[in-house]
């Protein structure tokens, strides 16, 4: 099975030889609609430029007019990512800096294309189902003690399927922890209910199809003063 990297990989995506002057791959990446584009030496990834690093070394006194090279300007070592990483591991590369690409190199080094920050960001959606019709849960659970599988448990007994999950690490002496759940659910209001029953703090709870849990609750409680008519 293909990973992500090779399945999105974007072999064809401009690069830059590092004999091109600066004000040359700006005007390209203008034209193209691009933020940055790899630069190759020798067939080999050298670095990744930026509209924001030409215009830099451009506005430098001298430097458009003397023809500055790709190869003279001062680039950093760019992010890089092998063709089986994991997504997951792909994102923390993406948090360290602010690209809209990362290069993917080969294990001997030879460049191979690009992948993209929007194409990432669509994989992680839909690896922790974000895209599609469900619900999100927020609650507070305790620090200590406490199982996930427990509270899955209840979930799962008010016919209801965790798709993901994350928890937010407790701030040092903190009593409780916040875990946020991703679920398919019919009736997230008696969901909600029977989580408190269990005395699970419910800090956010909403289908995406609308309304929290302060609205569902209204509605229980018309449908009640209806039944009292």
């Amino acid at each position: 099975m293909m990973s992500f990297v090779q399945k999105y990989i974007e072999p064809d995506y401009p690069v830059f030889q590092v004999s091109e002057t600066a004000r040359d791959a700006l005007v390209q990446l203008h034209e193209q609609g691009l933020r940055e584009a790899p630069v190759m030496k020798e067939g080999k990834l050298l670095a990744v430029v930026s509209i924001d690093d030409l215009r830099l070394a451009l506005d430098e006194e001298g430097a458009d007019e003397t023809g500055l090279r790709l190869e003279h300007m001062a680039l950093e070592n760019p992010e890089q990512v092998c063709p089986d990483e994991h997504i997951l591991d792909i994102y923390e590369k993406l948090s360290n800096t602010s690209p809209d690409i990362l290069a993917v190199t080969s294990g001997s080094g030879g460049y191979e294309g690009v992948i993209t920050k929007s194409g990432i960001l669509e994989q992680i959606g839909f690896l922790y189902h974000f895209s599609e019709q469900g619900a999100t849960l927020e609650l507070e659970a305790p620090a200590l003690g406490v199982k996930v599988s427990e509270i899955i448990s209840v979930i799962e007994k008010n016919d209801a399927m965790v798709l993901s999950f994350g928890i937010t690490e407790p701030d040092p002496g903190a009593q409780s922890m916040v875990m946020t759940f991703r679920i398919q659910c019919q009736d997230i209001y008696r969901l909600v209910t029977n989580l408190e029953k269990y005395g699970y703090l419910i800090r956010y709870a909403r289908s995406s199809e609308g309304g929290g849990v302060d609205e569902l609750r209204e509605k229980a409680l018309e449908f009640m003063r209806y039944i009292d008519m």
